[in-house]
């Protein structure tokens, strides 16, 4: 029974301590730490001798390298914008995907629907105009803080 509760400790405590995978983000940095998952586009990880699990948001990720095969994923390709015709590329986030991206500022837009207009359509051609106005700034991201008549208002994101 001690023997059995032994090699059960160590396999545990190995686990913890190797650093299994290296996260490299689109800014450059790299992070040692231990993949667990990735889902509802956050990378889901532990630091090395911690068991506390931590999230990234998968765009901020550029590649998931696995040291012990040499093992290379490639999590997301770094979104370019050449300017407001773009806007197609700039993703909408929720706030809780936004980890391991900065901030870099805010966007308003007014946007006057036409009479009989629709809520969905004000909403879709609210979140249009917005998209519109990150991709002239060169974000890549934007989280939607309010897309009411005459108040639209978004954070945005960078890498």
């Amino acid at each position: 029974m001690k023997n059995l509760f032994t090699a059960f400790t160590l396999l545990f405590t190995a686990s913890l301590i190797a650093q299994t995978h290296q996260i490299i983000k689109h800014d450059g940095e790299t992070i040692e730490v231990n993949f667990i998952k990735t889902e509802n586009n956050l990378v889901y990880y532990t630091l090395p001798k911690s068991t506390e699990e931590n999230t990234i948001s998968q765009y901020a990720v550029a590649q998931l390298n696995e040291k012990s095969k040499n093992d290379s994923k490639i999590i997301s390709e770094k979104i370019q914008l050449d300017g407001k015709s773009d806007y197609k590329k700039v993703i909408v986030l929720k706030k809780h995907q936004t980890i391991g991206l900065k901030e870099s500022g805010m966007i308003t837009s007014f946007y006057g629907g036409t009479k009989g207009e629709s809520p969905l359509s004000f909403s879709d051609n609210g979140k249009i105009r917005l998209k519109q106005n990150a991709a002239l700034k060169g974000s890549p991201f934007i989280v939607i803080l309010s897309n009411k008549p005459k108040d639209l208002k978004a954070a945005i994101y960078t890498y």
